[in-house]
């Protein structure tokens, strides 16, 4: 494979937190130098990336990335390189009944790399309440699936929330925590309305587990209802859970987002929760998500790590989430202009942002696909 060399205005390193004038030289699916004025290469493809920061491949660990047999989900490069994200996780699409079709159809054919949170019920989404019935959680198939795809399975998923659960309440949330454990991996679990009480859910939880819509403002959220933060989400994450923002379609309220950051409660993670009923709005894309939280405050350093080392670190992705000699190619370019915009979270509540996330182009193994935000 030739090599590629990138030439951006600067880089950016996550979790250092500093720029760097410099370009990056691409090779065989990995970052082979680094460095302001690298020696030219016979034969090379040069890509000039003016006015633009190169940063790690952004990650969305909240994605729907099936569109086999489920009743919500894209292919994952519609929701993945189209947008600019080169890595998305498929948030509980897919469970063990479609697993293997889905990794030969969609994990080995996307250019987006796609990592998987296996929902603990068998039938994935191929409805929305697949918590409700105890006989669709397979906890032998769970340990199968892990066994046979260990680096592409990097959670397990659970719903809590009453549409879901029906009347199993906390119980399928404990079964996904207990099979979790045992075959160590992080559980993720969406909280909405109830049952079960989130309560039930935070206390269920470990050092390394995940709430996500963590922001969502409806009842049973991480607000009593006089505006207090719970003292169960509190203690969360003193131990160590992590709490993603999830957007969706019914998922983010400003109100509370700023509720929390006021409570010196901060999203350790951002994703989307993006699918084809939100594409259009008021997700459309990660870096869209990440303009929300930027307009509340948030440094644009700050951002840009909850979507590259977080969830790197977080979910142990080897090569992704930095920029080193070996890493992986998966990389963004951004470019953010400044211009007057209006943002509107899921219940339709706005907020003005000064600038905006322009250009987001994903890089994959010296591949580039433009979004233009």
């Amino acid at each position: 494979m030739k090599s590629v060399r990138l030439c951006p205005d600067q880089i950016y390193h996550p979790g250092r937190q500093d720029y760097e004038q410099a370009e990056i030289r691409i090779a065989n699916g990995r970052i082979e130098a680094i460095g302001e004025k690298l020696e030219p290469v016979d034969g090379e493809e040069i890509i000039s990336l003016p006015g633009m920061t190169l940063t790690p491949g952004w990650i969305d660990i909240h994605v729907h990335a099936n569109p086999m047999d489920t009743v919500i989900g894209l292919h994952p490069d519609q929701v993945g390189i189209l947008r600019g994200s080169p890595v998305v996780f498929d948030a509980g699409t897919v469970g063990t009944d479609q697993l293997d079709d889905y990794v030969e159809k969609m994990v080995k054919t996307s250019k987006t790399e796609v990592k998987i949170l296996l929902n603990i019920s068998r039938i994935g989404l191929q409805r929305l309440d697949e918590g409700s019935n105890p006989e669709w959680i397979d906890e032998e198939a769970i340990r199968k699936a892990v066994v046979k795809y260990p680096d592409l399975i990097v959670g397990i998923k659970a719903r809590a929330s009453g549409s879901v659960v029906g009347n199993q309440g906390i119980l399928p949330i404990r079964r996904a925590k207990a099979i979790a454990k045992e075959v160590k991996l992080p559980l993720v679990v969406h909280i909405g309305n109830l049952p079960p009480k989130v309560e039930e859910v935070l206390e269920l939880l470990d050092h390394g587990d995940v709430i996500t819509h963590c922001f969502h403002n409806k009842p049973n959220g991480l607000f009593d209802p006089v505006g207090n933060l719970i003292p169960s989400a509190r203690a969360a994450k003193e131990r160590g859970v992590l709490f993603d923002v999830g957007h969706g379609s019914a998922s983010f309220s400003f109100e509370i987002a700023e509720r929390a950051f006021k409570n010196g409660f901060a999203a350790d993670l951002i994703s989307t929760d993006l699918y084809e009923k939100n594409m259009d709005g008021p997700v459309v894309s990660l870096s869209h998500v990440m303009d929300k939280m930027i307009a509340m405050g948030i440094p644009v350093e700050d951002v840009i790590d909850r979507v590259t080392v977080a969830p790197a670190k977080k979910f142990a992705l080897t090569g992704l989430g930095t920029l080193e000699i070996g890493a992986k190619a998966r990389l963004t370019a951004y470019c953010r202009e400044n211009k007057q915009m209006s943002w509107t979270d899921s219940v339709g509540v706005q907020r003005e942002g000064r600038e905006y996330f322009s250009k987001v182009w994903s890089i994959v193994d010296g591949e580039v696909t433009k979004w233009e935000g």
